[in-house]
C-alpha cells in the first residue's frame, strides 16, 4: 500500500524508526490514557507525562524521552484524527486497546511494520525468535542498519508484538492468534480510509493482516463494527460504502 494524503487529512504511513531503540510502550500508552481524558488537549499528555510523571520515570531526561516516543507514534493530539479516532474507540472496547495501539504505532514505524513479515504467516503456537524479527527487518532496511542495530530491533519488536498480543512468552516466543473485535476493526478501517481507501478497500491493507482477518471475513466484521454503531455500512450488490461520521470521515 503505498503512501497517501488520506483525504486531505495528511496521514502517511511513516518512516520513524522508534523501534530501533525502543518499544512500542503499549503498557505506558495505557496508563497514560488512563490519566488524562479524552476532551484534554495535547499539552495535557506532555504536563502528565513530563511534569506530572504519570509513568513513574525515575529522571527528568527519561520522562522527557518516555513522552518522546510515544508522541512519536501516537501523536497524543486530538487535532490529529488518527489519535482522535483511536481515544475515541478506545473507550468503547477496554480489551482491545492492545491491538488499537499497535495499529497505530504500525503505521507510525517502518521497522515495526517490516518486522511483521516474520510472524505474518505463521499458525499460532509457531515459535519465534528475535533473530527472525532482525532478518525480516533485514530484508528491507539490512544496508543501511548495523548488525547491533538489527539485533536490538529483533528484540525490541518481538517486545512489541508480544504487547499487542501477536506473540506470547519471554525467552521463548511463540505465535498467537488475535482477536479483532469492532472497535479494532473500526479504527483499522478508518486508517484505511484516512489512506484513501474507500468500500472494501478500508480493510485491503496491511492492517486486515495485523488484525488477523482472512479476505472473505473483511465484509462480516465491517458488519459487526456497523452493528454496534462504530462505523456506517452500506451494501448495494456489488457495491460497498463504509464512511465514519462521528469521525468526520464520509464516503
Amino acid at each position: 500500500m503505498t503512501s497517501s494524503d488520506g483525504a486531505g487529512s495528511g496521514f502517511a504511513l511513516g518512516t520513524l524508526r522508534t523501534t530501533a531503540s525502543h518499544t512500542i510502550g503499549v503498557p505506558h500508552l495505557i496508563e497514560l490514557l488512563r490519566e488524562v481524558p479524552a476532551s484534554a488537549a495535547a499539552q495535557h499528555y506532555r504536563d502528565a507525562v513530563v511534569e506530572g510523571n504519570v509513568l513513574g520515570r525515575p529522571t527528568q531526561a527519561g520522562r522527557q524521552r518516555t513522552f518522546r516516543h510515544l508522541r512519536e507514534l501516537y501523536f497524543l493530539d486530538p487535532e490529529r484524527p488518527e489519535f482522535a479516532a483511536l481515544r475515541r474507540y478506545w473507550d468503547i472496547d477496554a480489551s482491545s486497546r492492545p491491538l488499537l495501539a499497535g495499529l497505530l504505532a504500525f503505521s507510525r514505524d517502518e521497522l515495526f511494520r517490516a518486522s511483521f513479515a516474520a510472524i505474518a504467516d505463521l499458525p499460532a503456537g509457531s515459535s519465534v525468535t528475535s533473530a527472525d524479527l532482525a532478518a525480516a527487518v533485514a530484508a528491507q532496511f539490512g544496508n543501511d542498519m548495523s548488525e547491533s542495530t538489527l539485533e536490538k530491533t529483533g528484540r525490541n519488536t518481538g517486545a512489541c508484538w508480544t504487547q499487542t498480543g501477536h506473540l506470547a512468552g519471554r525467552a521463548k516466543k511463540l505465535r498467537t492468534e488475535v482477536e479483532a473485535r469492532p472497535a479494532a476493526v473500526a479504527y483499522a478501517a478508518y486508517l484505511g480510509h484516512l489512506l484513501g481507501g474507500r468500500g472494501m478497500g478500508v480493510l485491503d491493507s496491511p492492517w486486515s493482516q495485523v488484525l488477523g482477518l482472512a479476505p472473505g471475513r473483511i465484509l462480516e466484521a465491517l458488519r459487526d463494527a456497523h452493528a454496534q454503531g462504530l462505523l456506517d455500512l452500506l451494501v448495494a450488490g456489488n457495491v460497498v460504502d463504509v464512511s465514519f461520521p462521528a469521525l468526520g470521515g464520509g464516503a
